[in-house]
């Protein structure tokens, strides 16, 4: 949203000048239930660390036996899963479990397998996910521009980093081939990657209406939001 500032220009005032401000038939994952995917990138040095670092994450934030998986340790096959796992839900920095008696069972639909079971959160959650994302906010609308564009930046390395796991997902949860999962993931890198550009975007413009005066518009954070992503295309969504 826009906020309109207009202002009278005396003669001696320069029209130049800048306001600063800081402020996601078949599947084809494999050609048969037990054959696993070939590694589409080599590992290198960068990778390495970056896996390293992606471990310590999962660790610090101890997410349930569902998610526990890294950038190259993932669900690769249609084999059955032993142990089903209740999907849980991000807040405050930590997974949760919720505690839900509603549940929508997720599929594989090459085999129809059950994947996981996603919960119907309560009331409560969802007030409490609001109340956590206002008081994250208070902080966020304060945070410098650059800086907002170096956590962009490592949300784009995380994604490349994270390429195979999450087109395998796509597939196992949405029956995708894997090609076609990659080019979700690659879609959804493309609008990480045009994030980046935010201090170009949030420069806000300047419209000359009269002889003596101009106005000019800026881009200030509203506060919290909810997206309802369609399944075919969230990883663009999301992001």
């Amino acid at each position: 949203m826009r906020r309109l500032a207009t202002r009278a220009a005396s003669a001696s005032t320069t029209t130049g000048r800048i306001a600063n401000s800081s402020s996601c038939p078949r599947s084809a994952l494999l050609a048969s239930p037990r054959t696993t995917m070939a590694p589409q990138f080599k590992a290198t040095p960068a990778s390495a660390t970056a896996v390293r670092r992606l471990h310590a994450t999962a660790q610090h934030l101890r997410p349930a036996a569902a998610l526990a998986s890294t950038a190259t340790s993932f669900p690769n096959t249609h084999d059955k899963i032993a142990e089903v796992h209740d999907t849980p839900y991000f807040i405050d920095n930590k997974f949760v479990q919720s505690s839900a008696t509603q549940f929508i069972d997720l599929h594989d639909p090459a085999t129809n397998n059950l994947v996981t079971r996603v919960p119907q959160n309560t009331d409560e959650e969802l007030k409490a996910a609001v109340a956590s994302a206002q008081k994250a906010f208070e902080t966020w609308r304060t945070t410098s521009v650059l800086h907002r564009q170096q956590i962009m930046f490592k949300f784009v390395a995380l994604i490349r980093e994270n390429w195979d796991r999450l087109a395998a997902s796509i597939t196992l949860e949405q029956g995708k081939t894997f090609a076609d999962a990659k080019g979700d993931v690659l879609r959804g890198l493309q609008v990480a990657e045009a994030a980046c550009g935010a201090p170009e975007l949030l420069k806000g413009e300047v419209l000359e209406v009269a002889k003596d005066m101009e106005t000019r518009t800026y881009r200030e954070p509203l506060g919290v939001v909810a997206a309802i992503c369609p399944f075919s295309e969230y990883s663009q969504c999301l992001t």
